[in-house]
């Protein structure tokens, strides 16, 4: 009996929902680069880790990651940071950055398409580039090394460039090959993580301070050597926590495979901002069909009117107040010879936790 046109249609239909709901990554790398069990240890080489094993990457993504025997711990790096400081920056919101662990490590808020999701890409992206940049910077990878083409850039006579500036140019190349390389261009998800991609790698790039050294005769500074270097991961993060908050919608515009503004009154979003195509749920309670966790049992400052005080992180539910002793030394002193002496006190804290 041949099966009927319903019947593979359901099939279909749950075979497509599968990949969309199915979404490995190489952000995984970021929960196991610490594992003793997922990486080799002593005594085995560095060219025992095969990046073909690691299942959750790209055909292109194994290429590129089999290139240098470092590169697999740079990568897992770059995913590690990301994820750490998008937690960092979103502490004190109702959605505080959960991971799961699973390959797609973020879980299912990542097939909302919201502000949310802009933000992941963006981070992520952001941490590749910098991990690869700075790994540059100290020789762990063979195939880079520091900018010598900022040499180029004249100075006006106000210094002289030297030292070792990092190489953010080849950083963002290998994000953008290592990143983007699994994004579909013709959809509106692909476009709308491309779009997000690249904002984190222009988000990395603008922080960058200028560092500078004297040298001279009796600590004059008759020479003036600088470079460039990166700032620490945690302006960056800052950078795109303020595209975020700043962040447009879009549409996709099937038949010209482009995003757009909503409409005409809505600024239009530069290759640096952060876009999304959906707006986002409140993240008050648990629902797993789109990975929110809820807000039961967070912490909250009773004090604040943010987004981190108890009336907004707790929904309107209420909190309740936690009373803590605290036993820490205080009034050390250093005796003579050779000691330490503290008293202990005992602090009263008090914590608040929503309803």
């Amino acid at each position: 009996m041949r099966p009927k046109l319903q019947d593979f249609q359901k099939i279909l239909f749950f075979f497509i929902f599968l990949i969309k709901t199915v979404q490995p990554s190489w952000w995984y790398l970021g929960l196991i680069s610490s594992s003793q069990t997922d990486f080799p240890s002593e005594p085995h080489k560095e060219e025992d880790v095969d990046c073909s094993n690691f299942k959750f990457l790209a055909p292109r993504q194994k290429e590129l990651c089999s290139k240098e025997a470092q590169l697999h711990k740079v990568i897992g790096e770059g995913a590690k940071r990301g994820i750490a400081e998008c937690q960092n920056q979103f502490s004190n919101r109702r959605w505080n950055c959960s991971t799961f662990n699973t390959t797609d490590v973020f879980g299912k808020v990542l097939q909302l398409k919201t502000r949310e999701t802009a933000y992941i890409y963006a981070i992520q992206s952001a941490g590749i580039m910098y991990a690869v940049t700075r790994a540059c910077a100290r020789g762990d990878l063979e195939r880079c090394g520091c900018d010598t083409k900022v040499r180029q850039k004249d100075t006006n006579g106000q210094f002289e460039w030297g030292g070792c500036s990092e190489n953010t140019r080849y950083g963002g190349k290998f994000s953008k090959e290592f990143v983007d390389t699994n994004e579909h261009r013709t959809s509106e998800d692909g476009l709308m993580n491309l779009w997000n991609n690249e904002a984190g790698r222009k988000a990395t790039k603008s922080q960058m301070d200028l560092l500078c050294k004297c040298h001279g005769v009796s600590g004059s500074c008759s020479v003036k050597i600088c470079w460039k270097k990166l700032k620490n991961f945690q302006a960056i993060g800052k950078a795109l926590k303020d595209k975020f908050d700043g962040a447009s919608l879009v549409r996709f515009i099937k038949n010209k495979r482009k995003l757009k503004r909503i409409n005409r009154d809505m600024k239009k979003p530069t290759k640096k901002d952060l876009v999304y195509l959906h707006e986002s749920p409140d993240f008050c309670n648990q629902n797993p069909n789109y990975g929110s966790l809820g807000t039961q049992g967070r912490k909250c400052n009773k004090t604040s009117f943010g987004l981190d005080g108890c009336t907004l992180m707790c929904c309107g539910r209420g909190y309740y107040t936690i009373i803590k002793e605290i036993k820490e030394d205080c009034d050390c002193k250093f005796v003579w010879c050779c000691r330490v002496d503290c008293k202990r006190c005992t602090q009263v804290v008090e914590e608040n936790y929503c309803n």
